[in-house]
């Protein structure tokens, strides 16, 4: 058990107290469970600065394809394929990991993995000095990285705490989980431009090795702690069989296994309803009668808008005006006159309309579009009736609304964990917290199938994903620590790895029936809510198992209200 003994100095008097506010803590706690939380604060954040590295690395790739639309964005479907790549990969992971849990110590296991992680980033640094292409490797790298490196903090926490502590303190250390995804993207964003995607793989390595430091402060402290704990910690965590064989005997083990491919099936499905209704929203109002009664011109409007953007507009829209701008071939950032016909960006409604320049104000547009003039439009929002052009609108649309949607879930899910998460597993306890999400899932899907607006899947979705990030992480990390050192290490990497990606490839292969039966976004929903009602079925499964094995678990007739 994590302990700085038994005498408290006033510095963490105020810690305790400022730490009960969010969860019952022991002053012999207060130490281990703040520097697990800033490691795992830095873990996140460190994910976010490869996964905003990553994105452009990615994109440079070439042409793909969203909810039908040839974009040059990374869609739904190439996410699919990469999903299905790290799957495989993650194969030879956990196997390379369960084979090292069987040699080494705990520490000396964090260190390995830890030192492993670090060491490619800087070999990914050269590379990329040399001018080797690194798309399709770091993003697959990242995905492995980042299931591997969280699993194994999981794993670690487990094996300092006992299942009475686990229960009490994992609502505080997930804290720095969910502070870490708010933050960590903040920081990406600004330090991206002033040092550069590669130097940020030497940044991110150095806060790996910050980490490790952190672990083994605590790894120290849980030694140095009542009864010690030397012979356990220095013991192989990862047990004679690997992670699949230990998860194919035990029933618990299992289900668990189930939940975690079941949630991300679902989760993934519902991040394409999310991408395609985001583009068949955004481009819904292009070629309609708003457009032409925008332009009130004879000039063109709507009639055949493609032809005239893509041929070299001699009459339309730019009919006698001085400035042919969104001739074809255009470049999206030249500059624009009055006459020229653009797409103008509508951030509000995340949508794309067609109209023309009525006038040019400095650095700012007037736009007739949409049946109204729309005043000192930013460049941003203005961009040339070509296809380039239509490509930047779409993804100064997609980036403006996804900005949004994951500010809103990070700020939930902080909200969550502050003040929710601890509430929940003291009364409730971590079988009945298991029961929120696919009930929040079901819930939403079922208005998606009713409803199926982006307003309403934004919604669902926000809901949906902070409270993955916040009660339903703690709980699936919860339910960890009543199975013994084996499962909490090797099998416990084999489901938050590859059980983990092999639901994204199950989302990613209905993604492709879909395309083929042309399935619509209601059809979608309603394979969610099948998938969510068999989820439930698995949960209750788990409830049972986790009764029988942790007796002191209150709220115990909570399973039978759910």
């Amino acid at each position: 058990m994590a302990s700085t003994g038994e005498n408290e100095t006033p510095a963490r008097g105020v810690l305790h107290r400022l730490l009960s506010i969010f969860a019952e803590v022991k002053p012999r706690e207060v130490f281990s469970v703040l520097v697990l939380t800033l490691n795992v604060f830095l873990l996140l954040t460190g994910y976010y600065l490869l996964k905003v590295v990553r994105e452009p690395l990615i994109l440079a790739g070439g042409g793909l394809e969203i909810g039908g639309q040839k974009l040059d964005l990374d869609g739904p479907e190439v996410k699919a394929y990469a999903a299905a790549g790290q799957a495989l990969l993650l194969v030879g992971v956990v196997r390379a990991y369960g084979a090292m849990a069987r040699r080494f110590g705990r520490m000396q296991l964090t260190t390995a993995l830890t030192l492993f992680f670090a060491a490619n980033l800087v070999l990914f640094f050269f590379l990329a000095r040399l001018g080797v292409p690194l798309g399709v490797p770091f993003y697959l790298w990242v995905g492995c990285f980042n299931l591997t490196v969280i699993a194994q903090f999981w794993s670690f926490a487990n094996d300092v705490y006992s299942p009475e502590q686990g229960k009490r303190l994992f609502a505080i250390v997930g804290i720095g989980s969910s502070l870490g995804a708010m933050f960590g993207a903040q920081i990406a964003k600004r330090v991206y431009v002033p040092i550069g995607p590669y130097n940020m793989m030497l940044v991110a390595a150095g806060v790996l090795l910050a980490c490790l430091w952190l672990t083994y402060l605590v790894h120290r402290d849980d030694l140095a702690g009542p009864g010690g704990g030397e012979k356990k910690a220095d013991a192989p965590p990862g047990g004679a069989a690997g992670g699949f064989k230990i998860i194919a005997g035990d029933r618990y083990l299992l289900l668990i296994a189930a939940l975690t491919l079941v949630l991300n099936w679902v989760n993934s499905t519902g991040e394409y309803i999310l991408d395609r209704t985001l583009i068949e929203s955004a481009t819904s109002a292009l070629g309609q009668e708003s457009a032409p009664a925008a332009a009130g011109e004879e000039a063109p409007a709507a009639a055949g808008e493609k032809a005239p953007a893509a041929a070299g507009e001699k009459a339309p829209a730019a009919a006698g005006e001085k400035a042919p701008a969104a001739a074809a071939g255009a470049d999206p950032g030249a500059p624009l006159a009055a006459g020229a016909p653009v797409y103008l960006v509508d951030p509000e409604a995340s949508r794309l309309l067609e109209g023309k320049i009525a006038a040019v104000k400095g650095g700012a547009f007037d736009v007739e579009a949409g049946g109204k003039v729309v005043e000192g439009a930013e460049k941003g929002l203005v961009h040339p009736r070509t296809e380039k052009g239509k490509k930047a609108a779409l993804g100064a649309i997609i980036g403006t609304f996804k900005g949004d949607f994951f500010y809103w879930v990070n700020t939930l899910g902080v909200v969550l964990q502050l003040f929710l998460v601890s509430r929940i597993f003291k009364y409730l306890g971590v079988r009945f917290a298991l029961f929120i999400l696919p009930t929040i899932a079901l819930l939403g899907n079922a208005s998606l199938a009713v409803l199926p607006a982006l307003a309403v899947v934004r919604v669902a979705k926000i809901a949906e994903n902070s409270t993955d990030y916040s009660v339903q992480n703690t709980a699936r990390q919860a339910l960890f620590l009543p199975v013994g050192r084996d499962a909490k290490y090797s099998a416990k990497a084999a489901i938050d790895t590859f059980v983990v990606r092999a639901g994204d490839v199950l989302a990613a292969v209905g993604v492709i029936v879909g395309q083929v039966l042309a399935l619509s976004v209601r059809h979608f929903a309603m394979v969610n809510i099948a998938l969510a009602l068999a989820w439930l079925g698995v949960v209750v499964g788990i409830a049972r198992e986790h009764k029988r094995r942790a007796a002191d678990e209150p709220g115990a007739e909570d399973l039978k209200a759910a």
